[in-house]
């Protein structure tokens, strides 16, 4: 169980249709995808929030009026409501970057996806006004290598007017080299700030950060690990059951509870390759395995200048 986690998302809280009408560039190019003329279900809050900062002088819909279209409802949203970017990138796959692209629309952004050859029916490249088909160094590597490529994403989001790049989760979401990548291309990314990823993406230098705030922790280790001596020295000192974490890692990839010795080895290779399937990083770090643990986690959103919620 981690001691200290701070997490920040961009959520939406619905999905997108697919788009009926598509123009495709080629398998291997980009796709502009001609939207249908219904609008997509916008979530009420957010259409009332738009028709509340109206006047009765300029929309004929009241937001309590059951006669009233959604599609006036709609445009009166997309009126008053100036987007924060020109063009929003989602750099994940299936359900998340769908969720993304849909809250770039209800902004009135563009949205570009982007996927590997695996993905190339899913979901997310279609729902999205362009997308781009990414290139493994390896055809060999496995389906998430190509989303793990940081050079090749900021590329094709600076070659394609891309000014904002939304991480998702998982993948890219913690790498601070990813952040750093954006802001050297003056490329917007949607999230912590480098600073922030320094300390809270690596897990073991999130823990030093709990302990210098007097923050109590589990035993566990304070450098990553890559050697089994290591992990088994833990073992001898502090006992079993034992928790081992991908250092990168987050929503649960990369962990393996250990509660024999005989099971050590394997499971720490396990989360090794676990890490480096899912961050591109082994690096792995231990703790004592609380068993049937309360978890408690604090979500914390700020705007970048100053306002901060949780």
């Amino acid at each position: 169980m981690s001691p200290s986690r701070v997490s920040v998302f961009l959520v939406a809280a619905a999905v997108a249709p697919l788009a009926t009408a598509l123009s495709v560039g080629g398998a291997a190019g980009p796709h502009v995808a001609a939207r249908a003329a219904a609008p997509a279900v916008r979530p009420v809050s957010m259409v009332a929030e738009g028709v509340a900062k109206g006047t009765a002088a300029d929309t004929d819909c009241a937001v309590d009026d059951v006669d009233c279209s959604i599609e006036d409802l709609l445009e009166r949203n997309r009126q008053y409501r100036q987007a924060p970017f020109k063009k929003l990138m989602a750099a994940n796959r299936a359900e998340i970057a769908v969720r993304i692209e849909r809250a770039a629309r209800e902004l009135n952004m563009q949205t570009a996806a982007i996927y590997g050859i695996e993905d190339a029916k899913s979901q997310h490249r279609w729902g999205a006004d362009q997308s781009f088909l990414l290139e493994k160094a390896d055809p060999n590597q496995p389906a998430v290598a190509a989303y793990l490529d940081v050079e090749q994403i900021v590329k094709v989001a600076k070659e394609n007017g891309v000014d904002a790049i939304h991480p998702g989760y998982g993948f890219l979401s913690e790498n601070p080299d990813f952040a750093k990548a954006c802001e050297r291309e003056g490329i917007k990314f949607v999230g912590p700030t480098v600073d922030n990823l320094l300390t809270f993406a690596d897990k073991t230098t999130a823990r030093i950060a709990a302990i210098e705030a007097n923050v109590p922790v589990v035993p566990g280790t304070d450098e990553s690990l890559t050697d089994f001596a290591d992990v088994k020295a833990f073992v001898d000192t502090n006992g079993l059951p034992i928790i081992i974490k991908a250092a990168m890692g987050g929503g649960g990839k990369g962990m393996r509870v250990v509660r024999e010795d005989s099971a050590l080895e394997t499971e720490i290779e396990t989360a090794r390759r676990e890490g480096e399937r899912y961050f591109g990083d082994g690096r792995l770090f231990v703790e004592r395995y609380i068993e049937r643990p309360r978890h408690i986690e604090v979500q914390v959103m700020g705007d970048g200048q100053g306002n901060v919620v949780h």
